[in-house]
């Protein structure tokens, strides 16, 4: 019977996974004062990519805010990949009014390798400037200090990717504070991982890396024929922990249009999560370790609740230590939505926590049982 379980069979169940975690706070509530502070004196070269496809609306609502971003020398390029809307002639009727923008345009034809990775490999190749900034077209900065903001964290001439921050606009409904929430937590682990020493992923709508390191590893050409991963997939075959640094501030986020049904959430999270698959085994061990180690800090501390609460009072050390690791939880997601400027976002853990686990297991599973959609492999 789980009475006859000793207290502290539980609690040596539970140190390990706890070491791994609070090595992982020990590196947000550390490192991310060393390497989130900017030098407002360095300025080199931006060239802002942002890829567009049947984009009219967003881009009328945000190249404008790109362009005008305080900021001495930023050449901000869209690609219009094959869009059959009217976006061509607003981005050639803005072209003729800002000398800072230039448009490339991704050929309609069947013979060419397509997708967003072509895309953007053609955006980059006429990018004038070593120094890259990626963004979606349906993202808009958070101020026009943006791009100031994420070339600090190439003050180490060592650095050749910057990881961003980016949000989703807040919304009324349990859905929008889904996501948000989810969002949160997922650039907490990618954030923390690389201030850690472990970076295995960025995101596209807030992204920075050389145009030296890009053609140097040969671009997307060991992954073209996966549909996504143009952000991460490349970011986990080229980071590491020397050249890989973060800016998390209030005004160097980007916000972007979150998903209106569940439906289209489900499909989009089931689309994130088949490419980590394709991740290197170091970040595949890293991601279970940090996977299991939650599950086992969860069970523990439900299983210490229950018996604690039937009178073995001996259970309150390995409970006590489970409820350590979901304060300092809460607390390093309060933190971040501050620097990421959600707000009072983090407060909302311990009410969204359980949700969002079960979403993704509901994610994880359906994939694993039905499989991933041919369309999502190839471009």
């Amino acid at each position: 019977m789980i009475t006859n379980i000793e207290w502290w069979v539980p609690a040596v169940v539970i140190a390990p996974a706890l070491l791994f975690q609070w090595y992982l706070f020990y590196a947000f509530f550390t490192a991310k004062k060393r390497f989130s502070k900017s030098n407002s004196h360095l300025n080199l070269p931006v060239s802002l990519i942002v890829c567009a496809r049947n984009e009219l609306e967003n881009l009328q609502k945000n190249l404008p805010k790109w362009v005008s971003q305080k900021y001495p020398e930023l050449e901000v390029i869209v690609v219009n990949d094959r869009s059959w809307d009217d976006s061509r002639f607003y981005l050639e009727e803005q072209a003729a009014k800002h000398s800072n923008l230039k448009i490339v345009t991704v050929p309609d034809n069947d013979n060419y390798w397509t997708g967003k990775k072509l895309a953007l490999s053609l955006g980059i190749k006429a990018a004038r400037h070593d120094i890259l900034l990626l963004t979606d077209a349906d993202c808009a900065p958070a101020s026009e200090l943006w791009v100031q903001h994420m070339v600090q964290g190439y003050s180490d001439p060592n650095v050749e990717i910057v990881l961003g921050y980016g949000r989703y606009q807040k919304e009324k409904g349990l859905l929008n504070l889904i996501i948000r929430m989810e969002t949160l937590q997922t650039a907490w682990l990618y954030l923390t991982a690389a201030w850690a020493g472990w970076p295995f992923m960025g995101v596209g709508r807030n992204l920075s890396y050389r145009k030296e390191l890009f053609f140097r590893n040969k671009g997307f050409y060991k992954h073209m024929h996966i549909a996504s991963g143009d952000d991460d997939l490349f970011i986990n075959e080229v980071a590491t922990r020397q050249n890989t640094r973060v800016i998390i501030h209030p005004e160097a986020v980007t916000m972007s249009i979150p998903k209106k049904t569940w439906s289209e959430y489900i499909y989009q999270r089931r689309r994130h999560f088949s490419t980590s698959s394709h991740y290197r085994t170091g970040s595949k061990i890293f991601l279970t370790a940090y996977q299991v180690s939650r599950l086992v800090i969860w069970t523990v501390t439900v299983f210490s609740l229950v018996l604690l609460s039937m009178g073995n009072t001996w259970y309150a050390i390995p409970f006590g230590l489970g409820l350590t690791y979901f304060v300092k939880r809460w607390w390093s997601l309060i933190k971040l939505s501050k620097l990421g400027g959600e707000g009072k976002l983090g407060w909302w853990y311990p009410v969204l926590s359980a949700i969002i686990f079960l979403i993704q297991l509901r994610i994880w599973l359906q994939n694993v049982i039905i499989g991933v959609p041919k369309g999502w492999k190839k471009a």
